[in-house]
């Protein structure tokens, strides 16, 4: 359970163990051993499980030089946990997720899935989902460029999701699936900004429509109590800096333009 201390600080869970019977110190470090023979296992198979299929054949860029994107520089970081900023945060994505709607609540589980279709079924559009091949593979394939660049800062923080803390009051989740790992940035969000910046520049006359919905693709982030609005953020702006990139090199801009008229399309324009 999470605790609050007399200063009503946010704490993550913690567990504190017994003390251990002395003959039980042989059983444990045998099964410590095995657990250190599979620790590989368990990683690489959650992975094979969550990436998409294209981001299971390749770990490493295929248009972008990492060398010349500093993500960690582009994210910044996270107020410190217990600060003023913190705490102000928390306060607002706890008053979000106490005032949803059984509507909003649904939506906001739709959102979870971090897929093309998912973020174009929240917004009014004419794209008819299952068509136009080139374009569903042109955008799982950037998103996958960007996950490879997530995936190299991920390590640099370890910031408690607003689900895991509680001051008093805990920000009850949707229910569903958890997410884990580090809260920050937003992976959700960096998805929504690549797909929305990669198609107002094939489609400018749905511009603002495509970032009406990444804000609201963002606020189910905040209403589900996984993220804060900080993580939110930097995930915006790695997903922009990663699309603006793609656009700029050479060898995806050639498959881009090939594709433009069938994205133009698929959302019935020509």
């Amino acid at each position: 359970m999470t605790q609050a201390n007399a200063a009503g600080s946010l704490q993550p869970n913690l567990y504190r163990p017994s003390s251990i019977p002395p003959s039980q110190i042989l059983v444990m470090m045998r099964a410590r051993f095995l657990a250190s023979a599979t620790a590989l296992c368990g990683p690489l198979l959650a992975l094979a499980l969550t990436t998409p299929a294209a981001a299971q054949q390749r770990a490493y860029l295929i248009w972008l030089d990492a060398a010349k994107i500093d993500v960690a520089k582009v994210m910044g970081l996270p107020p410190a946990q217990n600060s003023p900023e913190h705490r102000a945060e928390f306060e607002k994505v706890l008053a979000l997720s106490s005032a949803r709607t059984p509507e909003r609540e649904k939506q906001a589980i739709a959102d979870q899935y971090q897929t093309f279709n998912a973020f174009l079924k929240g917004m009014d559009h004419n794209y008819i989902d299952g068509t136009h091949r080139e374009t569903r593979l042109l955008m799982r394939e950037a998103q996958v460029e960007l996950a490879i660049l997530l995936k190299s800062v991920n390590r640099l923080t370890s910031r408690i999701r607003p689900f895991q803390m509680w001051n008093k009051v805990r920000v009850k989740p949707c229910p569903g699936g958890r997410p884990e790992g580090t809260s920050f940035p937003s992976a959700h969000a960096a998805t929504a900004a690549l797909y929305a910046t990669l198609l107002s520049d094939a489609v400018p006359e749905l511009a603002d429509k495509f970032e009406e919905r990444v804000k609201s693709y963002d606020e189910s982030r905040l209403i589900c109590g996984f993220h804060y609005p900080t993580d939110l953020e930097a995930g915006d702006k790695i997903g922009r800096v990663v699309a603006k990139a793609l656009l700029a090199e050479k060898a995806f801009k050639v498959r881009y333009d090939e594709t433009k008229p069938e994205i133009r399309q698929a959302f019935g324009l020509k």
